[in-house]
């Protein structure tokens, strides 16, 4: 049997897709692995409580209703929430690893660095998902307990986790992308969620659409009935078309910067 040169660059370029495939889960799924089992989980409990509290409180003052439910899921957690637990762990997950060199068994194994900072992203990414979309549901619930179980309680609650999902996917790329280019990638953080996103984007006007929360705002104005995110402005299928776009971005540029990052 013989074998002619493209037949053989073909098989190769077919392991080599393999091996990065393979290469890639394992990642995934030990990064997962690593953000869930880590002492952080701590704060989200302490977060988790919070935001039962006052979601359980406010749902016994005698005004409230779906639409207030609404708001304060808008303010809480796709506002403070998201934003704020994106930070604490895409700021610090491969921040760390290079500040106490235990990267050196990624970079140093035979996968390419720029899938394993893929990698390390889809892990943030998923990790994020599933801690937010927990929170709110376990807040948007206590509420609905507290008040009463009306129409629209659910929708509301899934499409709040919708959109958190979404947002978690885009401040994972951003926020990791910050761990990778600085040493000090919370302070830039925080300036970014309380200044930028917190005071510039509640300013009216053009500038205040400037913002991810804002996109994340115009997507939910599309899921959400109630309450005033409902009365947001703008075409969600074109806000989702940014948040991919940004989320790309990011992810290219972390990928480029961690190839070539000196951390020995």
């Amino acid at each position: 049997m013989t074998w002619n040169l493209s037949s053989v660059t073909w098989w190769g370029g077919k392991m080599k897709l393999d091996a990065s495939f393979i290469g890639l889960r394992t990642m995934v799924q030990f990064s997962i692995r690593k953000l869930l089992l880590h002492r952080r989980w701590a704060i989200v409990a302490i977060l988790t409580l919070l935001v039962a509290g006052v979601m359980g409180y406010i749902a016994t003052q005698s005004d409230a209703g779906i639409s207030t439910a609404s708001d304060m899921m808008n303010l809480l957690m796709l506002t403070f929430l998201l934003p704020v637990l994106a930070l604490i762990y895409g700021a610090s997950m491969i921040r760390n690893e290079i500040d106490d060199r235990s990267i050196i068994q990624v970079i140093t194994s035979p996968l390419d660095r720029r899938v394993s900072y893929l990698g390390y992203y889809l892990s943030l990414a998923v990790v994020l998902s599933i801690l937010l979309s927990i929170i709110t549901a376990v807040g948007g619930t206590c509420f609905f307990l507290m008040n009463g179980w009306s129409d629209g309680a659910t929708e509301l609650i899934l499409a709040f986790i919708a959109v958190q999902v979404i947002g978690a996917i885009v401040y994972s790329a951003l926020f990791l992308v910050m761990g990778v280019a600085l040493k000090q990638p919370i302070y830039l953080g925080l300036i970014y969620v309380f200044v930028w996103e917190g005071y510039v984007g509640s300013v009216p006007g053009a500038i205040g659409e400037y913002t991810i929360r804002h996109q994340l705002q115009v997507i939910a104005s599309g899921l959400v009935q109630d309450g005033s995110i409902a009365t947001i402005g703008g075409d969600g299928g074109v806000a989702a078309m940014v948040l991919i776009a940004l989320s790309v971005v990011f992810v290219a540029i972390g990928a480029f910067l961690f190839q070539d990052k000196e951390v020995m």
